[in-house]
């Protein structure tokens, strides 16, 4: 679609009959599971086959695995190429400067971050505006400085420009290639990765698409619910309402060396109805405890505490809870849940200390 050159390779779906796929593909070659997350690499989800044997089976291994919520629902297998050279390019948005940026450095298969923080004279950074978009000359000024020569500079010059093509026809706000790699036969892509902009998701049919395969199960169900809610790696339920106000609890416990496994932003004036669909949501993730901190402006603690005792009640294996209720309707908030047993805090470090001593339990 927007011709960037890559290896041979195949892409195998969920159902797929894998030996008849990687029947006649050559090997020795990489196996990539194709799942929302970084670091595939290090998690064991990239390997290489030796055999067609080791694909089949490494195929099968992947498909059975659940990865932080994912299951793998795709595997990308490529061929092995003599690499002679590992290079990096991008096209990446300055929002505060309104301008976008080619970025490429010669020191490509690693991390970017980490070039730029050990040899920050090896980044290579060049910026245009979106009117004028990458010029021919500023692509061909960029493959020269990295050390291209002959029809190497045409090849990479036009690589630059159709990362441009799919930043400006997709509105993205960075597509890098990690690395671009110099071949006997010539220069492809190896791997690469996109950030999408959501605001512009809902003109973007790719993009919308894309996105909703990025969401685990639970990230769906919330984002159906209306629900601002991240699946994390820890073990505690977290239901706050308002960004800045959840945020700061995840600082606090990350802080003290608790591990949140979600962030769920109940919402302002969130009713009876959203609280307890929302506990209902964070049950699902079986974390050991959940944190509730609300501060009631439009929210009501009252509504917040009729949720959370509706769901106790109708969730026997429902995990303990630690509530912090302050601010309108306090008072009858804490005396309902007084009532039905269930100890509720005003000061939110108070029920952190509780919610520490209830997971030593």
């Amino acid at each position: 679609m927007f011709n960037i050159p890559l290896v041979k390779n195949m892409l195998i779906m969920r159902g797929e009959n894998v030996e008849e796929k990687v029947e006649g593909f050559s090997f020795p070659a990489i196996v990539k599971s194709q799942i929302a997350i970084g670091s595939r690499k290090k998690a064991g989800l990239i390997k290489i086959a030796q055999t067609k044997e080791e694909a089949i089976s490494l195929c099968k291994e992947y498909f059975n695995r659940n990865i932080a919520g994912f299951q793998v629902e795709a595997i990308l297998i490529e061929e092995l190429v003599t690499i002679e050279h590992e290079y990096y390019c991008s096209i990446a948005l300055d929002a505060s400067g309104r301008q976008f940026y080619l970025i490429a450095s010669k020191e490509g298969g690693i991390d970017i971050e980490e070039v730029a923080k050990t040899i920050p004279e090896a980044i290579l950074k060049e910026s245009f505006s979106f009117q004028e978009g990458l010029s021919e000359e500023l692509a061909g000024k960029v493959a020269r400085q990295l050390g291209f020569n002959g029809k190497q500079i045409d090849t990479a010059s036009q690589i630059f420009r159709n990362l441009w093509d799919i930043t400006f026809k997709l509105e993205a706000q960075l597509v890098e290639i990690n690395p671009l790699v110099l071949t006997p036969s010539g220069i492809v892509a190896v791997d690469g990765k996109m950030i999408l902009d959501d605001d512009a998701a809902f003109r973007q049919p790719i993009v919308q698409k894309l996105e909703q395969k990025k969401l685990t199960e639970l990230e769906k169900l919330s984002k159906q619910a209306g629900f601002s809610f991240v699946e994390l790696s820890g073990d505690i339920g977290i239901l706050a309402n308002g960004a800045g106000l959840t945020m700061a609890l995840l600082d606090v416990l990350s802080e003290l060396g608790l591990h949140p496994a979600n962030f769920l932003d109940v919402g302002g004036g969130a009713s009876k109805e959203r609280v307890y669909k929302a506990l209902e949501l964070i049950f699902k993730l079986n974390p050991k405890a959940v944190l509730v901190n609300i501060f009631g402006g439009i929210t009501r603690c009252d509504a917040v505490a009729q949720a959370i005792i509706e769901a106790l009640n109708n969730f026997s294996d429902a995990p303990p809870m630690v509530i912090r209720l302050t601010g309108t309707k306090e008072k009858e908030g804490i005396a309902l849940l007084k009532e039905a047993g269930i100890e509720a805090f005003q000061d939110v470090m108070e029920a952190v200390e509780k919610l520490d001593e209830v997971l030593s339990e």
